[in-house]
């Protein structure tokens, strides 16, 4: 029997009974829910459940049936409106919080075994000199190698109580020997700010991949130290950046916007509006400031793109964003699940609703995302009145100078060649194979001066097709090289060194370069 077809009568069934009844299992903060626990109707859904549960003709889960049709549910709410069970809220407070209880590694499974690909700054690993290229073997009596190794175990077995130690049994490659080394589980920062860096003397980079309680100080500590160097222009890099914490976006807005200005503000159900504005001195109020966006980024970031665009504080490069214009609030069960449901849409400081428009729901929609044409995408003109409180567009923000697709071929090569190995795979087995050499070589030096040349073309792709890279056209073999340099940089000096090499041909980096040599000092709506 087919068991997808089986259950999905009674996920039907039961989500239609359990609408009627939701309210009966929420801790609602704001208001009570008046509901009898011994009604007729709450009666009705747990005879319901206890007929499935004891005469159904298989056997069911009952309670994974009741958190599968709670997820339905909210799923025909609106996509942003999520059940997250009891067993996964961990890892869910963990990406928001920004930090986990562990040994503070990255990992890969290659060749059937666990190897760390990067041990993280300041960690347990590093202060018990766990290294790049190590195999580690076994934790305590738990094998980590074979055909049974997998993530969900490797995670499992060296995550942790805080304080707990853990007995690694290691391979280390480079010293060809085995040794025993004991790690004491603690707190692991999971940085949001993934890299900060000068780009030249005077423009710094920082990206940002979430917004979490850790953001902020993130962002603020980045900023100081870019400027420490010389920055006086910023590139803020929110590509692929999903959101987060509302208050993350807000409080980082705040550090390039003046006291006073409007960020965003929310409305409900009922009317009710609440807004927030800027409220202290920033960091960089005053400098040339470029936000970059696509379509991957999405909620926190483009109320910060938003927020920024409307003040006319920075301009927006990149492609539209995803349109993401709900705020959920986080409601914590009585079991300990959790539910993130809709309460509020937001709005740019200038009235604008980003969110799409799905009255009729559809998978595809959400998780395609922007289907118009690159002429629609291409400008955005803002309104010089505050007064503007309509729509703009169908959904997202428009940036102000659009980066197009490669239409010149010149990244052809690069995906034809990537169709044929694993690049990731292949440059961590390239570094492995060569750490005493890159041993040598400090991050800025590799990224100013290390080249790719045909050793390595071979060591990716083997000899026939490495010739055949010699002679391709000129522009793709630059593209190409750029690429495995940045793979290569990412297995050596990890996401920091990827990203400073990719930014070297990236093209939304040179769009913004371009919008920072020609623009005037910063300016701010009235």
């Amino acid at each position: 029997m087919n068991n997808s077809k089986t259950l999905f009568p009674i996920l039907l069934g039961l989500a239609v009974i359990f609408g009627i009844f939701l309210g009966l299992f929420f801790n609602f903060p704001h208001q009570a829910v008046a509901l009898n626990e011994k009604s007729e109707r709450e009666q009705k859904l747990r005879q319901i459940i206890d007929y499935i549960d004891y005469e159904y003709v298989d056997q069911v889960n009952t309670d994974s049936l009741l958190d599968q049709t709670i997820s339905e549910l909210l799923h025909h709410l609106d996509p942003h409106s999520t059940y997250i069970p009891e067993d996964q809220v961990s890892a869910n407070e963990e990406s928001i919080r920004g930090s986990f209880v562990g040994i503070g590694i990255e990992f890969k499974i290659y060749k059937d075994s666990l190897a760390v690909v990067q041990v993280m700054e300041g960690g347990p690993s590093e202060k018990a000199g766990i290294l790049p290229g190590d195999r580690i073997l076994r934790a305590d009596s738990i094998s980590l190698a074979g055909d049974q190794l997998n993530s969900e175990l490797v995670v499992k077995t060296l995550k942790g109580k805080e304080g707990s130690s853990v007995k690694l049994h290691v391979f280390r490659p480079s010293e060809a020997a085995e040794k025993d080394i004991t790690i004491r589980r603690a707190q692991v920062d999971l940085n949001s700010v993934s890299s900060a860096f000068l780009l030249n003397d005077s423009v710094g980079l920082i990206k940002l991949n979430k917004f979490t309680a850790r953001s902020t100080q993130e962002v603020k500590l980045a900023l100081r130290k870019l400027q420490n160097k010389g920055a006086t222009s910023i590139i803020f890099d929110l590509r692929d950046n999903p959101g987060g914490l509302l208050s993350a976006a807000q409080d980082i807005s705040d550090e390039f916007l003046p006291k006073g200005k409007m960020i965003v503000f929310t409305k409900s159900r009922d009317g009710s509006i609440e807004e927030s504005y800027a409220n202290h001195r920033g960091l960089f109020e005053k400098g040339k400031l470029v936000v970059l966006i696509n379509r991957g980024s999405a909620s926190a970031s483009e109320i910060v793109a938003g927020a920024l665009q409307d003040h006319k504080r920075a301009s927006i490069i990149g492609r539209r964003s995803f349109g993401k214009g709900l705020v959920q609030e986080e409601i914590t069960l009585k079991d300990g699940s959790k539910m993130r449901l809709t309460t509020q849409r937001y709005y740019t400081p200038l009235g604008r609703s980003i969110q799409r428009d799905y009255d009729s729901y559809d998978e595809s929609y959400y998780f395609h995302g922007n289907t118009g044409s690159l002429q629609e995408d291409s400008t955005v003109l803002l309104p010089d009145s505050a007064e503007f409180k309509g729509p703009r567009h169908q959904g997202g923000i428009l940036p102000d100078r659009e980066v197009g697709y490669d239409t010149s071929g010149t990244t052809r090569l690069l995906y034809h060649l990537a169709m044929t190995v694993d690049l990731d795979e292949s440059a961590f087995r390239y570094v492995d194979e060569h750490r005493k050499e890159f041993a040598q070589w400090e991050e800025d030096s590799f990224v100013k001066n290390w080249e790719v040349d045909s050793t390595v073309y071979q060591a990716f792709f083997g000899i026939p097709i490495s010739k055949r890279i010699e002679e391709a056209d000129s522009a793709q073999v630059l593209a190409l090289k750029n690429r495995l340099k940045a793979f290569i940089a990412y297995n050596r000096y990890g996401t920091k060194g990827y990203q400073r090499v990719y930014a070297i041909d990236d093209p939304y980096v040179l769009e913004a370069l371009r919008a920072l040599n020609e623009m005037k000092e910063w300016n701010t709506a009235d």
